[in-house]
């Protein structure tokens, strides 16, 4: 069902409101802390959202394309090397996370630990934005440059992980706000170094022992 029609600059401080509360866990997060910040009345809330869940999904899915056109309009044209597109997109996602950290925070727990009542949904829609991100990061695409027993299903599996994995990383510490940016980047930089180049020695065949 569509909500009644709300003025954007209305919208946008409602979101941005309901972003702060909810970091308190939603059970715990207090609509009438919503409406104060925001400057409206808790009747103008319901009116637009309904009920507390509605909210929180239009919060969810406002904040996380609102996120995807940021990262989609900054990241510009995408280079055809896998590894090098990873870098891109990454990298652009931490200055992304430097500049808003309230609302990845907000998008990674939603994602993480969503509320048991809204499990569904968010699930739905994660699985969603995922199928469109990949979509992104699969157009033009070079696959001409990886090794031939490396099957393309498996690498873009691999790069979910490990994508995931570093955005969990970084997301999981305290405060995004105090962190060492240029060392962030630098510690980014070696594990995609790790990712290009592998982490195994090269083996040398067995000798063969008859052989002197």
């Amino acid at each position: 069902m569509r909500e009644p029609y709300i003025d954007e600059q209305k919208r946008q401080r409602v979101i941005r409101a309901s972003i702060e509360e909810f970091a308190k866990g939603y059970e715990a997060a207090s609509t009438n802390e919503i409406v104060r910040k925001a400057g409206i009345s808790k009747g103008l809330l319901f009116h637009y959202f309904g009920s507390k869940k509605n909210l929180y999904m239009s919060v969810f899915t406002d904040s996380a394309e609102q996120t995807a056109q940021a990262l989609l309009s900054r990241v510009g044209e995408l280079p055809g090397d896998v590894v090098e597109r990873m870098i891109k997109l990454a990298l652009t996602k931490l200055e992304l996370y430097r500049e808003d950290p309230d609302t990845w925070l907000f998008l990674a727990d939603a994602v993480s630990n969503p509320p048991s009542e809204l499990k569904r949904e968010i699930r739905s829609a994660q699985a969603e934005l995922t199928r469109a991100s990949m979509k992104q990061f699969l157009t033009g695409l070079d696959f001409a440059q990886l090794r031939p027993d490396v099957e393309p299903a498996q690498l873009l599996k691999f790069v979910q992980l490990v994508l995931k994995g570093l955005e969990q990383e970084y997301l999981g510490r305290s405060d995004l706000a105090s962190l060492d940016w240029d060392q962030v980047m630098k510690e980014f930089m070696v594990y995609i170094e790790l990712l290009r180049t592998g982490i195994g020695s090269q083996r040398k065949p067995d000798r063969d022992p008859h052989v002197r």
